[in-house]
């Protein structure tokens, strides 16, 4: 009794074998669910696309059980059948091919019974795993492009706070349900199945950089993607070629061009003499030696990149300002140690984390902030310890803290002579520096002279204080909101290097990149006043960090004005692709 218990046989339910079905049409057949749900849109993962294809598809009706090695009572119904029709053997035991011409009882046969069953179905279960291996296809497609789009846009300096608004509505053009989550230098994409219940997690972590003419061409895929006019396999292709693409100038050419862009900032940004500019440029050369060329051979160097920098400029620097021709110093420095660290400044960086802030993106925007607090904190240390150790080798170490306006009015004759041309070859430059196009660049130098014109009319009247860097940051996104809106031009692409002419004025009229002078002084000549050389010591060190935060914020509050005025209720298919 305890064995025949615990036999299988007892506990399988038999089921009746299927009646052999005649030539004649017995009724309507069964509507195919396969077909019909194969057919709706791709909502759901790949799971969920297997789940339903096996649902249509039961092990008893396809022939197979789920689980291997299992007989089922079909299998042994489909046996019985077929041991009546078995091919005669030979004495052997060895199976005879029987040709259907050599028997005339077998053409009988064939000629009065229908097909099998099975062999009626065999095309239909085909085509439903055709269309379930198309449809997995399509879904692995539109994945694969999400993420290729999502490196390109992080890698080539897309809108940061922008990024998860982007993703979200290229997901809801592809009818992919996915969430994203982003922090600097990596998203979290989940692809959603409300199916099944559960979620395919990607992390796509990327070194964050800035390219304008590559970013212009990420930007045409992704409009072409969301109003339909390319397929995805063409779309994923274009990104796969602009990642593969060499850069469009090269090191030595950048190099080039940061030292130009240097010696256009002196100027207009820190009241540089024409005679301040040759030493400019070395100094502009040397630092783009180490970003381009140094930091990128040695892991080691690129964590120590900004201080050493600051360190050698800002200490060359003193050294030629302390030279003297005819009882006057013959080079100013100030306008030198200021200018030669112009290019390195993270101008863009702050600023993209006020953004984020105001976006109430608070991941990424307080990340952001403190990194660039601290890598501010990072170049004010590095300028006051090369001017202090140039005051501790020489005792008749120069002291200015700005340029003489004899020697300016000298020098340019004209204010305006000193500031508006040097701005736009400092957008030119910097353009250039950040791989633009050579079309971009009217476009872009004209945007970055208007908005720092009107900074400079603002400051004129109101002083410098952060309601002169939001009437210029207003200007230049207004007129890249228009030119996007009613040209078709790429704002993000043309207004960036028009920002960055208000980032270096800014924090020249804060005075906080020097502010480490007095310090420095209270050192070399081993001056202690009580209470005042921790407060010295403190002030500048985080100087530079609070006058970029302030800098930043006008800026950003300018940008979100110049939007809501062009896009006052945003745009329905794609997202505003400005800062």
């Amino acid at each position: 009794m305890l064995l025949d218990h615990f036999n299988p046989k007892h506990h399988t339910r038999r089921r009746h074998p299927k009646q052999a079905q005649s030539g004649a049409s017995t009724g309507p057949s069964t509507p195919d669910l396969g077909e019909h749900r194969m057919g709706t849109p791709v909502d759901g993962s790949i799971l969920s696309q297997l789940l339903r294809s096996y649902a249509d598809n039961p092990a008893s009706e396809s022939g197979f059980s789920l689980t291997p090695g299992t007989r089922t009572p079909e299998n042994d119904a489909t046996e019985s059948e077929t041991d009546t029709t078995r091919a005669p053997r030979s004495r052997r035991g060895n199976k005879r091919n029987v040709k259907w011409y050599n028997s005339e009882q077998h053409l009988a046969e064939r000629a009065s019974t229908p097909p099998p069953w099975e062999h009626r179905k065999k095309r239909p279960k085909s085509d439903r795993q055709a269309r379930l291996t198309k449809h997995i296809a399509t879904v692995l497609a539109r994945q694969q492009y999400m993420m290729q789009l999502c490196r390109t846009l992080m890698m080539y300096g897309a809108p940061t706070h922008r990024l998860e608004e982007y993703m979200a509505m290229t997901a809801n053009v592809l009818e992919i349900k996915a969430q994203f989550l982003y922090i600097p230098g990596c998203m979290f994409i989940s692809f959603d199945d409300a199916l099944t219940r559960t979620a395919d997690v990607k992390i796509i972590r990327v070194v964050q950089g800035l390219d304008l003419s590559r970013l212009a061409a990420t930007h045409n895929v992704y409009k072409n993607v969301v109003h339909d006019v390319i397929s995805l396999e063409q779309a994923t292709e274009e990104l796969d070629d602009i990642m593969t693409s060499t850069a469009r100038y090269n090191k030595w050419l950048v190099i080039l061009f940061m030292a130009l862009a240097s010696v256009s900032v002196g100027p207009y940004a820190f009241s540089a003499r024409p005679i301040d500019l040759p030493v400019i440029f070395v100094l502009g050369l040397l630092v783009g030696f180490m970003q381009q060329v140094v930091a990128p051979a040695s892991s080691t160097y690129a964590n120590v990149l900004e201080v050493s920098a600051a360190i050698l400029t800002s200490f060359l620097a003193r050294a030629f300002g302390s030279i003297k021709h005819n009882g006057t110093y013959l080079f100013c420095f100030p306008a030198i140690a200021q200018s030669a660290i112009a290019m390195i400044l993270p101008g863009f960086a702050v600023l993209s984390s006020s953004l984020e802030l105001q976006s109430h993106q608070m991941n990424a925007g307080s990340i952001r902030l403190v990194y660039t607090i601290i890598y501010s904190l990072f170049l004010g240390y590095g300028v006051t310890v090369g001017t202090t150790i140039y005051g501790l080798m020489d005792p008749n170490a120069t002291t200015q803290t700005q340029c003489t306006a004899d020697s300016l009015e000298a020098a340019y004759g004209s204010q305006y002579v000193q500031h508006f041309p040097f701005v736009a070859l400092f957008c030119l430059f910097a353009a250039l520096t950040n791989q633009s196009r050579l079309k971009q660049l009217p476009v872009t130098v004209g945007m970055g002279v208007c908005g720092y014109v009107t900074n400079y009319f603002s400051t004129t009247k109101l002083g410098p204080n952060q309601v002169a860097n939001t009437v210029g940051a207003f200007t230049i996104g207004l007129m890249a909101h228009l030119y996007s809106r009613i040209w078709h031009g790429h704002a993000a692409a043309t207004m960036i290097p028009g920002i960055f002419t208000l980032v270096p004025s800014g924090l020249a009229s804060s005075g906080s990149i020097i502010s480490g002078l007095d310090f420095s002084e209270s050192i070399t000549h081993n001056v202690t006043v009580p209470g005042t050389t921790g407060a010295a010591n403190s002030n500048s060190l985080t100087a530079l960090g609070y006058g970029m935060i302030q800098t930043a914020i006008g800026i950003s509050v300018g940008l979100f004005m110049s939007a809501l005025i062009v896009y006052p209720h945003g745009k329905r298919r794609s997202a505003i692709f400005s800062l």
